[in-house]
């Protein structure tokens, strides 16, 4: 078993949790908690392939896939176990509800990577855990304490709201644009226009920024918007709803849950797992789009100006061009 440097350091302590019934939550990149000896272990995991993986191994353990977690999901659990993000404001938003679910002196333990921002956790959580204990070691940081005060969580404290061209995006925490619209997204919105009709697909959807735009320009296409993650889904369900728009919201990694073809598919996909740059997501976007785009359907997505995708559309695509293109950015589009 593959464990990542943060798991190390939970099971250099793996005796303190054999008598603890054990939440884990947080951003979890490997299946760590379903090995640990605990007298009681539950899980809540973000990402849709992450929660079928977890599920497949069939391990005598709640698991769950919830945007956010409940008192009933915590029940009987006196030990929280959370995996600093990425993102400070992504940790916030999710220790903030975690500890609005247990009672004051639950001991909890809070891992990350040095260069995720886990080291002003004592200072941002201070009005609510008592940190007694940091402990380094192989480029991570374990924090434990105990909650002092319990939280009040209130959703809608969290979202962020930005305008653009008298539309309304909706954002939270550790969602991509989460703080401004990004600028790659900018330039692939400003190549759509009212000649895109028909079946339109929305890889990544994340706060939903792409597909209102489209509907906005092009109000009769009928889109269909897939994310990963329960948090980008529940910002494109907002931002729809804000603009009084529809669209098709499906839980999805990348292709996984489509089952129809489409005449369009756009997506700003990332090219970043967690802290560290991965192009997989990109390549298997690419790769798979064909089969799922109609006869003389088109591909369209924003990428980095350094990145070279021509070298897969010419094998997958009979034709393809850089559409438009900044300093920074380029729009590809490729046809079947």
């Amino acid at each position: 078993m593959l464990i990542s440097k943060n798991s190390q350091l939970i099971l250099r302590h793996s005796e303190i949790f054999q008598t603890k019934k054990v939440f884990f939550s947080g951003n979890i990149q490997d299946d760590f908690p379903l090995h640990l000896y605990t007298i009681i272990t539950k899980i809540n995991l973000q990402k849709k392939n992450n929660y079928i993986s977890f599920k497949k191994q069939n391990k005598n353990i709640d698991v769950y896939n919830n945007l956010l977690v409940s008192q009933e999901m915590t029940n009987n659990c006196d030990t929280i176990i959370y995996y600093w993000p990425k993102d400070k404001s992504e940790a916030k938003f999710q220790l903030i509800n975690i500890i609005s679910c247990f009672p004051i002196n639950t001991e909890i333990f809070i891992v990350g990577n040095n260069s995720s921002g886990v080291k002003s956790a004592p200072s941002i959580f201070n009005k609510w855990i008592e940190i007694n204990k940091i402990e380094k070691a192989k480029h991570s940081i374990l924090i434990s304490g105990f909650i002092k005060k319990n939280s009040v969580f209130i959703l809608e404290d969290f979202f962020k709201t930005h305008i653009w061209e008298n539309l309304i995006i909706k954002s939270l925490p550790g969602v991509f644009g989460h703080k401004k619209i990004d600028e790659g997204s900018k330039l692939l919105v400003s190549t759509f226009s009212r000649k895109i009709t028909g079946n339109v697909l929305d890889i990544g959807c994340g706060t939903g920024f792409l597909s209102v735009s489209l509907l906005y320009s092009s109000p009769n296409v009928k889109l269909t918007l897939v994310d990963n993650s329960l948090c980008a889904l529940k910002c494109s369900q907002e931002t729809l709803d804000y603009n009084k728009l529809t669209g098709e919201i499906i839980y999805s990694n990348l292709y996984s849950n489509i089952f129809k073809k489409f005449n369009l598919i756009i997506s700003n996909p990332p090219f970043h797992h967690d802290l560290k740059t991965n192009f997989n997501i990109i390549e298997e976007m690419i790769r798979n789009s064909r089969k799922y785009l109609m006869l003389k359907g088109e591909l369209r997505f924003v990428t980095n100006s350094c990145f070279k995708y021509d070298f897969l559309l010419k094998e997958f695509f009979k034709k393809h061009c850089i559409l438009k293109k900044t300093s920074k950015y380029k729009v590809y589009q490729a046809f079947l």
